[in-house]
């Protein structure tokens, strides 16, 4: 008798996935959790998480499978409330035979909320974020960093979102890290597939995200190369850089079909394209791209490490 998983074709609505993973699934979700009333919590938000999301039942069945699979194994539950990570549809390029071809797959990203869980358990004692505004109070001196806003000033009054700041406290030490709002755009525009400021599902769309909580993840991934880390915190960054569009061009030079002169090449003719191009749903990937320190997360810029 064979133990092989046989994944559907397609599935046709999310009581079949929840039906799938129970009957598949429902041991290493138990032992993920290590209790079967948050297993059987699990299943029950993965429905209620698809029927957010319809669209994810047009993925590829094996990879809306293995998102939400890999969720559990991080220990995270779909929620569009906790914020710690989130199943979205995206159009790939996959080579079938000779040719590539534009496939819909679903794709696990690690949110703020689910980062910092995994840093606690790290062994981190405090992390405090905050979104400067254009009136707030604020000064970056010497790795220590000052936010001052007025308690009397509305939401509207203390203007728009400027910058965004994380400070992490661990072992005694303070490392601070704080970056422009138009260099937290043009990081996501330029590396992130789920970039689309008014794209129905994506989390950079501010009516999903008022509190601009992927800027401050954004910055807190920037500076992750300085923070403790194990080999849950490795693989959910693994999990969350396949949202990079560097991620595509890896996996297309990996397979032969672009060098890195070729690649530099097509770059400079893309570069043409312009913003409005770019979508979520098309997941085109004529956007702009270079390969800096800020794929690696080494970007220094605004960073300090002081001790108080």
């Amino acid at each position: 008798m064979s133990d092989k998983i046989i994944v559907p074709t397609k599935l046709n609505n999310e009581t079949e996935l929840k039906m799938f993973l129970h009957k598949n699934y429902m041991t290493q979700i138990k032992n993920f959790f290590g209790d079967e009333t948050q297993s059987l919590k699990f299943l029950s938000s993965v429905v209620a998480d698809v029927q957010r999301n319809p669209k994810l039942l047009e993925c590829t069945p094996s990879s809306l499978i293995n998102s939400y699979i890999t969720m559990a194994q991080l220990g995270f539950m779909p929620s569009s409330i906790s914020g710690e990570s989130y199943v979205l549809p995206y159009q790939n390029s996959k080579k079938v035979g000779n040719a590539w071809e534009k496939v819909m797959e679903a794709q696990l990203q690690v949110g703020y909320q689910g980062l910092v869980t995994l840093f606690y358990k790290a062994g981190v004692t405090k992390i405090t974020s905050g979104i400067v505004h254009k009136n707030d109070k604020t000064s970056f001196i010497n790795g220590e960093i000052t936010h001052e806003v007025g308690l009397s000033l509305s939401k509207e009054e203390r203007g728009e979102a400027i910058g965004a700041y994380v400070s992490v406290y661990f072992r005694g030490e303070t490392n601070t890290k704080y970056m422009n709002g138009k260099d937290i755009i043009a990081h996501a525009s330029k590396f992130s597939k789920s970039y689309e400021p008014t794209g129905k599902y994506s989390p950079w769309n501010p009516e999903n995200d008022p509190s601009l909580t992927m800027w401050t993840k954004t910055v807190l991934k920037q500076h992750a190369k300085l923070l403790p880390k194990n080999e849950t915190i490795n693989t959910a960054i693994a999990i969350d850089n396949k949202d990079s569009r560097i991620s595509d061009i890896k996996e297309k030079m990996q397979m032969g079909e672009l060098t890195m002169g070729g690649f530099l090449e097509t770059n400079n003719e893309k570069n043409k394209v312009t913003d409005n191009e770019h979508n979520q749903d098309t997941g085109k990937e004529e956007a702009s791209i270079q390969i800096s320190t800020e794929e690696t997360g080494e970007d220094n810029q605004g960073f300090a490490n002081s001790t108080k």
